[in-house]
């Protein structure tokens, strides 16, 4: 009969190869639940880390999706605790702050991909709906980004107001739009269109250009600015 003790040795070495296959062949070299696996073994030493790293797979499907997943929806997960829901968790905000240094150095508008990019993987995946604003300088670089309302899954109050306040307080000279439609279509509502034509007429008025307004689903991304009704669209 096996011992805890050799059990907990073998699992080690399992750990220990599936590293060294990451170090020599890079992370495309590991299936998703590996993945998942490899980065649990930082805060599982001894524990069977691919049984865990499999369940989480096989509630959210995909790599994204478990390190986009709320804290409270991991811990219902069989063997992640706060450490490990905590560093799943961590991943995706490093990738956000990552992305974030890297536009604060770059033009936003000559990379909206990667804008969107960044917009999805802040929040994305989240089961609530969020309102974020990206303001910009005169040079086009992001200078503050914040999240400026949030709701339940299919309701979110946003006031014209707060976004405009908050553009002045950081002295953007223009501003993005973004939120995540988490349970349904990724086409704009007619709410969607009141508030873009609220802040686009508000930013005019205090010379605040509203470049973009963005919609984010699971799979999609829609830009407002892109649709025939865009505010002065028409010239």
């Amino acid at each position: 009969m096996e011992s805890a003790s050799d059990a907990g040795t073998e699992r080690a070495g399992h750990h220990l190869r599936l590293r060294e296959r990451y170090l020599k062949n890079g992370i495309d070299a590991l299936h998703p639940h590996e993945i998942i696996e490899l980065l649990l073994t930082y805060t599982n030493h001894r524990k069977d880390t691919k049984g865990i790293a499999r369940r989480l797979i096989d509630r959210f499907k995909t790599v994204n999706a478990v390190c986009n997943a709320p804290v409270e929806e991991l811990r219902t997960i069989s063997g992640i605790g706060e450490k490990s829901a905590a560093l799943l968790v961590l991943v995706r905000d490093l990738l956000a702050y990552c992305l974030k240094e890297q536009y604060e150095r770059s033009p936003v508008i000559a990379h909206r991909s990667d804008v969107e990019s960044y917009l999805r993987i802040s929040f994305g995946y989240r089961s609530d709906e969020y309102v974020t604003a990206l303001f910009l300088d005169t040079s086009s670089h992001i200078v503050q980004t914040e999240i400026v309302a949030e709701g339940t899954i299919n309701q979110c109050v946003i006031f014209p107001r707060t976004i405009i306040e908050k553009a002045l307080r950081c002295r953007a000279a223009s501003m993005i739009i973004a939120h995540n439609h988490p349970g349904g279509t990724a086409a704009p509502s007619e709410q969607d269109w009141q508030l873009t034509e609220r802040i686009f007429a508000a930013g005019r008025l205090l010379d605040i250009q509203l470049i973009d307004h963005i919609l984010i689903c699971a799979e999609t991304t829609v830009s407002l600015r892109d649709l025939p009704r865009w505010p002065g669209a028409g010239g």
